[in-house]
C-alpha cells in the first residue's frame, strides 16, 4: 500500500519528530559553559556528555532500523519520542555527573528510535513523486531544530537555568509524540505486513551503496558536531558574552538549512548524487582551514565556519534522501536510514573528544584543523565510492 496522495498534516508530525529530536542535540552546545561549571567538568569530559547521547547509535543503530521494519515504524517513533522525554527529564534532576552521563544515554536512545522511524512515516504519508523532496527536507530536521533551541536556550537558561529548559524540551517531545499518534491512520503502509525472514530484513544492508553513503554522514557530522560543540566556548574565551556566543552558534547551525534545500534543490534536477558529496566535502575542507588557520582575521575565520555550515548542508540531503533510491520497499527505509544514523552518531561520537583531545594536546584551537581536513578527506573518498553503486533506476 502507498500514498496517493500527500498527507501533510501527517508529514508536519513526523517533521516535527526529528525537530524535538534535535532539540535534544542542541540544547547541550549553550549549556555546556553552566554544565562545566556546576559539575566541575574539563574540555574533554565535556566532549564525552556530548558524544555519550552518539554512544549507542554508533553500535547499534542498524539494529534499531532492523527493529523498526520489522516492528512498525510508528510504534518505534513513538516509543522514541517517550525515550527522549524520559531521558530529558532524569538529566533535569541529575544529581552527579553520573546520572547526566545515563540521561544522556537515555535520550540517545530514544533519538536512534526517532531517527529511523519518523523517514518511513514520512514515505507512507506522502504521494511517490514528492518522496525525494520529502526526504530532503528531512535532511534539515537537525539544523532547524538545533538552531531554534539555540536561540531559545540563553534565555530559557536565564530566566530558568538549565534543568528548566531541559524539563520544557521533555514537555513538547510529548506534544510532537501526541500529534503523530493522532496520524496513526495516515502512516497504515508503514505498518508491518508481518514477520519476515531475518535474511529478508537483511537484504537491504547487503548491498554496498549505503555503507558509503554512512560512510559519508559519519565525514560530515565529525566536521559539523566539532565545531558546533565547540564554538560558544571558543568564542566565550574570546571574551565574547554567552548569549552572544550562543546566538552565533545558532547562526552557524541555521545556515546549514539553505545548504539542505540547496542539496534538495540539485538532486531533483538531476545532480549526480555522489559529485555532489565529493564537491561539498571538498569546499568544507577550504572552509575549515581558512576557519583554524591563526593568522586570518576573526571576522574571516567566522565567516568560513558558517560557510562550511552552509555548503555542508547538502550532505545530509544527499545522504538522506538514498534511502528512496537504495531500498526496493518502504519496509526496508528503517534498516537502511539506521546504518545512516549510525554514520552520523559515529561522526558525532568521535569527532569533538578527537578535536578535544588534540586542541587540549597542543594548546590551540588550531590542532583541531587535523581532525576535519582528516573528515573531509575521507568523506571524499565515500562520495566516490557511494557514486559507483547508485542504483542506475535511481539515476
Amino acid at each position: 500500500m502507498t500514498a496517493a496522495r500527500t498527507r501533510t498534516a501527517a508529514v508536519v508530525a513526523a517533521l516535527a519528530a526529528g525537530v524535538v529530536g534535535a532539540f535534544c542535540i542542541g540544547k547541550l552546545p549553550a549549556a555546556l559553559p553552566a554544565l562545566k561549571a556546576e559539575f566541575g567538568l574539563s574540555l574533554l569530559a565535556a566532549s564525552w556528555v556530548v558524544s555519550t547521547f552518539n554512544a549507542l547509535a554508533v553500535f547499534a543503530a542498524p539494529l534499531f532500523g532492523l527493529a523498526s521494519d520489522r516492528a512498525g515504524a510508528l510504534a518505534f517513533t513513538l516509543a522514541g519520542l517517550a525515550a527522549l522525554a524520559a531521558g530529558g527529564t532524569l538529566g533535569a534532576l541529575a544529581a552527579s555527573e553520573t546520572v547526566l552521563f545515563v540521561s544522556r544515554f537515555v535520550e540517545g536512545a530514544g533519538f536512534i528510535a526517532v531517527v529511523v522511524g519518523a523517514p518511513a512515516l514520512l514515505v507512507a504519508a506522502t504521494a511517490p513523486e514528492r518522496r525525494r523532496t520529502v526526504l530532503g527536507l528531512w535532511s534539515a530536521y537537525m539544523p532547524f531544530g538545533g538552531a531554534l533551541v539555540m536561540l531559545a536556550a540563553p534565555a530559557a537558561i536565564g530566566t530558568w537555568g538549565w534543568r528548566g529548559l531541559w524539563l520544557a524540551i521533555a514537555a513538547l517531545t510529548l506534544v510532537a509524540a501526541a500529534a503523530v499518534d493522532a496520524m496513526r491512520a495516515d502512516y497504515a503502509a508503514a505498518r508491518p505486513a508481518g514477520p519476515r525472514p531475518l535474511a529478508t530484513v537483511l537484504e537491504a544492508l547487503k548491498r554496498p551503496g549505503p555503507w558509503w553513503l554512512g560512510a559519508a554522514f559519519a565525514c560530515y557530522t565529525a566536521q559539523f558536531a566539532t565545531v558546533m560543540v565547540f564554538l560558544p566556548t571558543f568564542l566565550v574565551e574570546r571574551g565574547i558574552a554567552l548569549g552572544t556566543a550562543g546566538l552565533l552558534t545558532a547562526c552557524y547551525v541555521a545556515i546549514n538549512v539553505p545548504g539542505n534545500i540547496a542539496g534538495t534543490w540539485l538532486l531533483a534536477r538531476g545532480a549526480p548524487r555522489g559529485v555532489l558529496i565529493v564537491a561539498t566535502f571538498a569546499a568544507m575542507g577550504v572552509c575549515a582551514a581558512i576557519a583554524l588557520l591563526p593568522f586570518a582575521p576573526e571576522g574571516l575565520r567566522f565567516a568560513a565556519a558558517l560557510a562550511l555550515s552552509c555548503v555542508g548542508g547538502m550532505i545530509p540531503a544527499a545522504v538522506l534522501s538514498g534511502s528512496q533510491a537504495h531500498a526496493r520497499s518502504p519496509a526496508e527505509t528503517g534498516g537502511i536510514q539506521g546504518l545512516f544514523v549510525q554514520g552520523a552518531n559515529l561522526g558525532q561520537f568521535v569527532g569533538p573528544p578527537a578535536a578535544a583531545a588534540a586542541v587540549s594536546a597542543a594548546g590551540s584551537w588550531t590542532a583541531a584543523l587535523g581532525v576535519l581536513a582528516a573528515a573531509a578527506a575521507l568523506g571524499i573518498v565515500a562520495g566516490t565510492m557511494a557514486a559507483r553503486h547508485e542504483p542506475r533506476a535511481a539515476a
